[in-house]
């Protein structure tokens, strides 16, 4: 079984666009690891901008791994465009919208 790299619950997320629930939607895919859900950026001391640096959406939506975890979904670390990539998992499109 693979090693998941534990993200802090301080990190900051960020998804570019209008992430209305059919935005999302569109989103949702399984990666080359297996895990099912939506791609983010996320990272420890960084700050929306520098997250939001390769990101063409003029809208970003941003919250904190500890936000999304006390619903009792995860964000885990997958491979992606950029080094600050993780998927998020176990929540609805509405639910991500909201």
């Amino acid at each position: 079984m693979p090693v998941v790299e534990r993200i802090p619950n301080e990190a900051m997320v960020i998804r570019g666009g209008r992430n209305r629930p059919e935005d999302i939607q569109r989103g949702l895919g399984i990666y080359p690891s297996g895990v099912a859900g939506i791609s983010l950026e996320c990272g420890v001391g960084l700050s929306i901008g520098e997250l939001a640096a390769d990101i063409p959406h003029e809208q970003i939506g941003s919250t904190t791994v500890g936000e999304i975890r006390k619903g009792g979904e995860d964000v885990i670390r997958t491979s992606g465009r950029s080094p600050f990539h993780p998927t998020l998992t176990g929540l609805t499109p509405k639910q991500i919208s909201d």
